[in-house]
């Protein structure tokens, strides 16, 4: 038998003990590990090379999780978690096969028809190079083509309004869209 505590961590930031299991009989998940810096592996809950978790399934049917370090001085320590927690553990750690075993159907991840709408649908014909070379700011701001075309739109809505260009915009002191009325 390989008796380990379990410890929760106490208001003055000591430990103090609540229970022990035995994990040569419990089911062991070790964290999975990727490169991170090109180099060196770490795990993907803790994202550090010299430290990681192992999560624990008792005999008893508690989850435990590990957290342990490479750093001298510094103790593995071990606490309970919540079937919750143990479930989003192992779906972080890519273990789908174990959550459908312990769990049942993975619990699919939101999501809805598409994007959030922002307003209501305009639809207009444009020219295929000036579809190009939207495309190409868009690429070059890492946004959609969509964002690139409603800033163009604010930007010449405070030309028209204002007279100025909108790069004067900052210098000139001006209030934000809703205090200009734009």
């Amino acid at each position: 038998m390989n008796r380990i505590n379990v410890t929760e961590r106490t208001d003055d930031g000591s430990r103090r003990l609540i229970g022990w299991f035995d994990a040569e009989a419990a089911e062991v998940f070790a964290e999975r590990r990727e490169a991170f810096d090109g180099a060196n592996l770490a795990g993907v809950h803790m994202r550090d090379q010299d430290g990681g978790q192992r999560l624990y399934l008792t005999r008893g049917g508690r989850w435990v999780l590990e957290q342990w370090s490479r750093w001298q001085g510094e103790a593995d320590t071990y606490h309970y978690v919540g079937a919750d927690a143990a479930r989003e553990w192992l779906q972080i750690n890519g273990d789908e096969e174990v959550i459908e075993r312990l769990f049942g159907e993975p619990v699919p991840p939101e999501s809805g028809p598409g994007r959030p709408e922002i307003g209501p649908v305009v639809t207009i014909r444009l020219p295929q190079d000036l579809i190009d070379r939207l495309d190409a700011e868009a690429d070059r701001c890492d946004a959609s083509r969509a964002e690139i075309i409603r800033t163009m739109l604010w930007q010449q809505l405070y030309t028209l309004r204002t007279g100025l260009p909108y790069t004067d915009r900052v210098d000139a002191g001006i209030g934000s869209d809703e205090e200009e009325g734009i």
